[in-house]
């Protein structure tokens, strides 16, 4: 037989095409691993240059310019690219990340910005200065609660070449390819430098949100794609609305509770590298109850004891894995990489990203199986995908002796390819891999942020084996001691094998808060090992059950921990939540002492006191000195309780949940929220649900009923897949509604889709009725039809997460610590997640300038009346599961448009995101006014009006003739419109008029699409009276002479004192009266010049004035 062996780069092929090696699929691993670096050895960077560590790590705290825009504060920020050493063991790495800018009010340490040792120029060509020199994940925004943050935002990345990312770009994912001009462009493609912000978990207007159309790159790039469709600058902060000059205005109300955000990067195709490559920072919003608990003082009712229960704002915990290019072994694993500080020659320390697709089937192996394999591939799974548009092409490396090995077909998946995932081999907390902390024994607040791209974190706390593997470098122990995978003695019963000691676990954690802030009640964790849901009569069988501290990708945790009981003690910081999640691949699983997975493409045994290893994340190191008290949870606990004589921190702090249950009876001093599943919980075969909601003090009220949003989610190929090449892939979608065993189907779309997620916005929670009709509360269930645990992030709003129902109906209640509010939460596979939303509209005083609705083509990427790509593997449906021919590209009305998406990275750009139309009603028009003019027949009352909004779609006139109505829509008028005329001719009415504003959002071209039209109030209400005097007294003795000539002579008495005029009316051979001429005021006579022979002719006068017409005189008549 054959001996199997890889390939190295000397035996590759170019691709003809790209220029990059065709990849060996079947014999090579395609993957890399970081250097063999000590655990330990470097302290964990912190907040300021005081917490700066010996590598010269530290994150910069921002300093706010409070001058500029009195009332907000002020921050100019911008991109760049920097160096950074990260770990002792490594050279400096290159990153992306932001930097404060120096201005004339904040000039900071005024340090000049540098790449390469070239200076950093702004658009304007002047030397760009930073507040303090760029740092890994800063610079930290700290705000209050209420007080606006203005960003001006500038790309200050290289252009060129030179602004080309230092990692793999897959330009076949939607947003880093082409754009609408196609190859007509030049460059073709949208360029690898775009940035922009996205602030994780606010609130705020669509314009600044940082959505994956509003990026901007840098100004004097070469491009046709200066800035991304759905840029929008603030209206009041002056910038010049250039696309080219590479800024940006942002504006963030902070209208929201204490939390910890995050400001990222979320550029169309790129976000999952961007944030790799290092553009995230903190952003940490605190509030009066919160400093109230940290200060011991009470200015909002829940501190009376005056306690100082919270150790300040905490210590960040920014978590996040990395593998770093290991130049002496890289292209031995990975032959194609061609990327990072030096394409084409691999540089040390430089990040690494997988960019070869390597499909798990080997139809030429007996297996069937690919031994390098990681991620279905459609054409040779079941159902195939018969459909793509690139299937299997010839294998250049080929042997026939060998086809198992060699076999004669291969994917035509493209290098570089994104993966289906991307789980590194090395944790960093801070920006330094394995890092560790000393604290003092005692307690302390921590924030952490599960920041990874793709990988969830179960932490735990583990005090460090003495008696294992010591550190000749600091003499601490750096490993975790196991047990073995048989039973132990004195083990609990339900404590897994093969895992930590139990009796060596460290303090458990305090949980008081998560992304969406406070939660209702303090939350005890103990460490606990994962354990999968083994009971095989379940349908959601191998999702995980027991866990520690859970957090999925950009999920938050405030937590508090105390190491009173540890003086003295190492301890780790372990994590062993598997990746993917719940399904591991052992080969992501990076522990001392695994198995050598080389010949499946993993990494060699991790040795002792070295990485790689994911599940050690940082050392803690407890002082020996004499501890504090031990931390009181009671009186926090009773702090976070409301009470007759005290306010609640979770009441005090957040809107009202939607859904009562239980588990918030002490956060609102009640005793009778539901504990029936029945009452508190949405049931398996519910499409609607009728609830008692509850007021701001937690009072039951009248019960509602609210239809259920049937929402659906697909990772599994086959059901969904990348058209182009047969790649994995990951949509939302919707159920069709009513759901049963005739018609179980579920229809998916891509982000280049109509919008289907409509949400009504509510303008004052509290004093708008849940159910009523101004009232945009929502009830989701996603069915998850798949096989990965995915976090889900909403932008704009955090949701109640009520509870989840595998698919036989086992209930399962949200996890303790997943109560209140949360913009982040996990969707399980064969599980319905069951979430309540209700986002609010901005009041003028937290946005004081109007805000446009977002209308743009459907794919940015394609040109106006292009056929989109229709979603696998059936296409087009409407939401009511009709097919639909075909979608063109066409503008629509996304109103404040938001997305919401799956927040593992490498599945948002597979497509696995929706936009998410917001629908504000516009401010109502004012100061109508009416201007009755003309006479007789050609009166008219000419209305006009200020519009005062900027986002609505149409005006609608209406007019009544009582103040009371009814109401009659007299014309529809587009956006913008002013004015309108009312011609109401010889009508003596009086009329009332008022106008209201429109905005209608959706797709109104494609047939079965949503679309939600929301009003203004009603103008004021002008009264028109076109009779201010009585209509003149009829004429008389009218007299008819026929005239030589062909002429005609009236004359007439005129009997009034107030006509303006007379109308002479004539009937020809008894036909129909015509007005034939107009008397002058006073006149009393008129003569018809228009007769002909042989006609009989009528005449008959009225007077007319202002107040109408008079009775007509007497006739008169001529034979001719």
């Amino acid at each position: 037989m054959p001996t199997k062996k890889s390939l190295d780069q000397a035996a590759l092929v170019p691709d003809p095409n790209t220029g990059y090696l065709i990849p060996d699929y079947f014999g090579t691993a395609n993957w890399a691993y970081s250097p063999p670096l000590r655990k330990f050895v470097d302290a964990m960077p912190g907040l300021g240059q005081g917490s700066k560590n010996a590598l010269g790590q530290y994150i910069p705290v921002a300093v706010p310019d409070t001058k500029t825009y009195p009332g907000s504060d002020y921050y100019e920020i911008a991109v760049v690219e920097f160096k950074e050493k990260m770990h002792s063991d490594l050279p400096q790495t290159t990153l992306r990340g932001y930097v404060q800018l120096s201005t004339a009010v904040i000039p900071g340490a005024h340090i000049a910005l540098t790449h390469n040792g070239a200076p950093i120029l702004k658009g304007d060509g002047t030397q760009a200065y930073g507040v303090d020199a760029p740092h890994y994940m800063g610079p930290a925004i700290i705000a209050a609660r209420d007080v606006p943050v203005r960003i001006k935002f500038y790309n200050l990345l290289p252009t060129g070449a030179e602004g080309n990312l230092f990692l793999p770009v897959d330009t076949t994912v939607m947003g880093a390819g082409h754009g609408p001009l196609g190859h007509d462009a030049m460059p073709m493609n949208y360029t690898q430098n775009r940035a922009n912000i996205h602030l994780h978990g606010n609130n705020t207007i669509w314009i600044s949100d940082g959505t994956p159309h509003q990026w901007i790159t840098p100004a004097g790039e070469d491009t046709p794609y200066p800035q991304g469709v759905s840029v929008v600058n603030v209206p009041d902060m002056g910038n010049a609305d250039d696309p080219r000059d590479g800024i940006q205005t942002l504006y963030y109300t902070n209208a929201q509770c204490a939390r910890l955000m995050f400001y990222h990067d979320h550029s169309y195709g790129i976000t999952r590298l961007n944030v790799y490559a290092g553009e995230a920072a903190a952003y940490l919003l605190t509030d009066k109850v919160e400093q109230d608990l940290i200060n011991g003082t009470n200015t909002t009712g829940v501190n009376p004891g005056l306690q100082k229960l919270l150790p300040d704002l905490g210590i960040p915990l920014v978590i996040q894995d990395k593998t770093f290019v290991d130049a002496s072994t890289i292209l031995s694993t990975d032959p194609t990489w061609a990327w990072g500080t030096t394409p084409g020659t691999p540089n040390t320390g430089d990040l690494w990203y997988p960019h070869v697709y390597s499909p798990a089937q080997n139809p030429w192996d007996p297996s069937g199986a690919n031994a390098f394999g990681r991620w279905m591939y459609g054409p040779w799974f079941w159902p195939p995908t018969t459909d793509i548009e690139h299937g299997p092409v010839p294998n250049p490396y080929y042997d026939p002796a060998n086809p198992s090995w060699r076999p004669p077909m291969m994917p035509a998946t493209p290098n570089p390819s994104m993966p289906g995932e991307a789980f590194m081999d090395t944790p960093l907390v801070n920006g330094t891999a394995y890092p560790y902390l000393e604290v003092e024994p005692k307690a302390y607040r921590f924030r952490i942020l599960n920041a990874a791209d793709d990988r969830f974190l179960n932490l735990q706390m583990y005090v460090a084996d003495s008696s294992g593997y010591i550190s000749p470098d600091t003499g601490y122990a750096t490993e975790v001691k196991m047990v073995p995978a048989c039973g132990t003695p004195g083990i609990p019963a339900d404590w897994p094998s093969g895992v930590p000691d139990s009796a060596l676990k460290g303090p458990d954690w305090i949980q008081i808060g998560t992304e969406g802030g406070f939660l209702p009640v303090p939350v005890v964790i103990p460490s606990q090992p994962i354990t999968w849901n083994l009971n095989a009569t379940n349908f959601n069988f191998g999702n995980v059950d027991q866990h520690s501290l859970l957090l999925g990708t950009a999920e938050r945790a405030d937590v508090i921990v105390d190491f009173s009981q540890y003086a003295g003690k190492t301890l780790i910081l372990y994590n062993d939540a598997p990746a993917a999640f719940p399904a591991s691949d052992p080969r992501y699983d990076y522990y001392t002492g695994n198995p050598d997975q080389t010949a499946e493409g993993g990494a060699p045994s991790t040795q002792p006191g070295y990485g790689p290893n994911t599940r050690t994340i940082m050392q803690i190191r407890v002082a020996a000195s004499a501890p504090a008290p031990a931390y009181d949870l009671s009186t926090l606990e009773a702090a976070f309780s409301k009470t007759a004589t005290k306010r609640g921190v979770f009441e005090a702090t957040h809107d009202p949940i939607i859904i009562p249950q239980a588990a918030y009876n002490s956060a609102y001093n009640v005793n009778n929220l539901p504990t029936d599943a029945a009452s508190a919980y949405v049931q398996l075969q519910e499409f609607s649900k009728t609830f008692s909601p509850i007021d701001a003090s937690g009072v039951l009220q009248p019960p509602v009923t609210l239809q259920i949003q049937p929402k659906a989610l697909q990772d599994e190929m086959g059901e969904v897949y990348d058209t182009g090449y047969g790649r994995m892939s990951g949509m939302l979608g919707l159920e069709f509604p009513a759901t049963n065993s005739n018609l179980n189907q579920f229809v998916v779309y891509g982000y280049a889709s109509p919008p289907v997620e409509i949400i009504k916005g509510t303008a004052n929670l509290n004093a708008t009725p849940i159910g009523s009709l101004q009232d945009g509360t929502q009830i989701w269930k996603i069915t998850h039809n798949g096989v990965d645990t995915h976090t889900i992030h909403t932008h704009l709003f955090s949701v109640q997460l009520i509870n989840r129902v595998a698919w036989d109906g086992a209930m399962m209640p949200p996890d303790p610590n997943e109560l209140g509010w949360k913009e982040t939460f996990r969707v399980n596979p064969l599980e319905h997640t069951i979430i309540a939303l209700r986002p609010n509209i901005p009041t003028p005083e937290q946005v004081p300038f109007e805000v446009p609705n977002s209308v743009r083509l459907i794919d940015p990427t394609m040109p106006e009346g292009a056929v989109l790509t229709p979603p696998p593997p059936a296409g087009w449906f409407d939401p009511m599961g009709n097919p639909v021919t075909e979608v063109t590209n066409h503008y629509v009305n996304f109103g404040w448009e938001y997305v919401y998406h799956c927040h593992i990275l490498a599945h948002e750009e597979m497509d696995m995101m929706h936009s998410m139309a917001f629908v504000v009603p516009p401010k109502a028009p004012s100061g109508l006014a009416a201007n009755l003019t003309g006479s007789f027949f050609n009166k008219r009352v000419v209305l006009t009006w200020t519009d005062n909004s900027a986002h609505e779609t149409g005006f609608t006139v209406q007019r009544a003739v009582s103040s009371s109505g009814p109401w009659t829509a007299l014309a529809t008028l587009p956006a913008n419109s002013t004015s309108y005329t009312d011609f109401i001719g010889m009508s003596n009415n009086t009329y009332y008029y008022r106008v209201v504003a429109s905005n209608t959002v959706g797709d109104t071209a494609t047939p079965g699409f949503p679309v939600v039209t929301v009003d203004s109030g009603f103008s004021n209400v002008v009264k028109v009276i076109p009779n201010p005097v009585q209509p003149p007294a009829a004429p008389s003795n009218l007299t008819a002479i026929r005239l030589t000539g062909l002429r005609v002579r009236l004359t007439w008495r005129d009997n009034a004192n107030n006509e303006t005029g007379f109308v002479i009316e004539r009937s020809d051979n008894g036909g129909a009266y015509t007005v034939i001429g107009l008397g002058y005021l006073g006149s009393v006579s008129f003569t018809d010049r228009f007769v002909l022979p042989g006609h009989k002719y009528t005449y008959r006068i009225a007077a007319v004035n202002t107040g109408g017409m008079s009775a007509y005189s007497n006739t008169a008549t001529v034979n001719m």
